[in-house]
């Protein structure tokens, strides 16, 4: 409960503090219909010279485009801004309130900032998940859908071990303000189709860089019945990184009290 209390103090703050700078917001808004929108015609422009990319039809890559852009949008609503931040909290010791709480500071750091004034920028993704659904006529059975949040909400995990993985070496590196702009655009890739990636590339990024988690394996699970090969092979990526960003997290946090701040 006072985790739950806590959240709900900080959506709050953070939805008070977004009002105040509506002209942000609407810019927000703007890049993110414009990056969909660059992203669907870049495709488009490639289905003008061939009927498939790599075995995919045009209306299954609407479908990994509203699922990565919509998994993006949820990710920077909730922790994205905060975990971007976090390197700059750590060089200028304002990770020190933090500590003396009695409640988890990677919770408190994760949700400080959250940007939850962006929830209709949701709806492109959805408009064009919903017209690419529409052309492929999924059979949505209760078993597919609860499958497809599984693996959903597995690579949004995925996606956050590897973030604060990244923003954690800012325990021991300073100047590492554009690293989560960085892991941004590499995520972007998650737009690509997984068959176009071969050999080495695809365990890549499956497992070194799990782009192909974020929505690949979801869409996947919808248009084939590979659910568990690929809920397996989620859990491998998804679990590893959890760990490593585990250990570095709390190396981070002894060093950064070893020196007080």
């Amino acid at each position: 409960m006072r985790a739950l209390r806590l959240w709900l103090y900080w959506a709050r703050l953070s939805l008070g503090r977004e009002a105040l700078f509506r002209g942000n917001l609407l810019l927000r808004w703007l890049a993110h219909g414009l990056w969909l929108g660059t992203a669907w015609l870049f495709f488009e422009a490639l289905y003008a010279h061939v009927p498939t990319l790599a075995g995919w039809r045009r209306e299954h890559v609407w479908l990994l485009l509203a699922v990565n852009e919509g998994s993006q949008q949820l990710f920077n609503m909730f922790v994205g801004r905060s975990l971007a931040e976090l390197p700059e909290r750590i060089w200028e010791g304002q990770l020190d309130s933090v500590l003396t709480k009695p409640v988890s500071p990677l919770f408190i750091l994760s949700i400080r900032r959250m940007q939850l004034h962006d929830a209709p920028a949701l709806g492109l993704p959805l408009v064009l998940g919903w017209i690419a659904w529409r052309a492929l006529d999924i059979s949505l059975t209760p078993e597919r859908m609860f499958g497809f949040g599984l693996l959903i909400l597995l690579g949004m995990v995925a996606r956050y071990a590897v973030t604060l993985a990244a923003v954690s070496i800012g325990f021991w590196v300073s100047q590492l303000y554009a690293l989560p702009a960085l892991m941004a655009v590499l995520f972007r890739l998650a737009s690509y189709p997984e068959s176009i990636f071969r050999g080495a590339s695809r365990a890549i990024f499956t497992f070194v860089i799990p782009v192909l988690v974020v929505a690949n394996f979801p869409v996947q699970s919808l248009l084939t019945a590979s659910f568990y090969e690929l809920l397996l092979r989620g859990l491998i990526a998804a679990g590893f990184w959890l760990f490593l960003a585990a250990q570095l997290w709390r190396a981070g946090l002894r060093r950064y009290t070893a020196v007080g701040g």
